[in-house]
């Protein structure tokens, strides 16, 4: 109920097109707390990925810059998501992507400046930056698991697969290496880029939100529309 509440007083201040939106509450007489967001037809990203496998390179271009342009509206308004990953974007028919799920987000003023206090391995494991495990961070977790978030696109597989969550952890106690690119996936000079400035291994090695966005990687190609999902889900 706490998280929940939490997640409530996160969501009605937020209005953007890449962020869920909050239509209200319920609370019932036996201590029921109903939540009331925006319909998205398409359900979750993870679960179309599941469903039909990995998305083109321009699908996941147009996905990305959406995701981009809604972590840079949550960061302007004080808030680090934490738990950035396709189960928590959401979809409708049109390609609108929204980022949902705000039950761990947390607020904090100065919000790159690194945070000694944010400890405890928040978020989901194989997402997570490898700062998030351990020591204090800032909103540049959220830029690391935008950077997981774009390799599951890329390979319909999630991050580290088929590792196990001790391996990954050990893997950031020694070299902070990001995850790999899945066998199959090939990566142009300006995609690789991207993918390489959201997994810097410190914080300040990555761009924040505002930053990325202005990545030529973001930039849709001339002519392109979005091409539908192919059928009903």
């Amino acid at each position: 109920m706490k998280a929940l509440l939490s997640e409530i007083k996160t969501l009605e201040v937020l209005d953007h097109p890449n962020v869920i939106k909050y239509l209200g509450f319920e609370r019932s007489l036996n201590g029921h707390l109903k939540l009331f967001l925006e319909y998205m037809p398409r359900g979750s990203m993870h679960d179309h990925l599941r469903k039909h496998g990995k998305f083109d390179h321009d699908m996941v271009r147009f996905f990305t810059k959406q995701v981009v342009e809604g972590l840079e509206y949550l960061h302007s308004r004080d808030i680090i998501h934490r738990d950035i990953k396709s189960s928590n974007i959401l979809l409708d028919d049109s390609g609108i992507c929204k980022i949902s799920d705000f039950g761990i987000a947390k607020r904090s003023k100065e919000i790159y400046d690194h945070h000694a206090s944010f400890t405890g391995g928040q978020g989901s494991g194989f997402w997570m930056a490898p700062e998030a495990f351990s020591e204090g961070y800032n909103a540049k977790i959220d830029i690391w698991s935008l950077g997981c978030l774009v390799l599951e696109m890329w390979s319909g597989r999630r991050p580290w697969a088929p590792l196990e969550i001790y391996a990954v952890m050990f893997k950031f106690s020694t070299d902070r290496q990001p995850p790999p690119v899945s066998d199959g996936v090939i990566l142009n000079e300006i995609e690789d880029n991207f993918r390489r400035q959201c997994f810097g291994g410190l914080p300040a090695d990555r761009p924040t939100a505002a930053e990325l966005r202005k990545h030529a990687f973001l930039n849709l190609n001339p002519g392109w529309t979005f091409p539908g999902f192919g059928g009903p889900e």
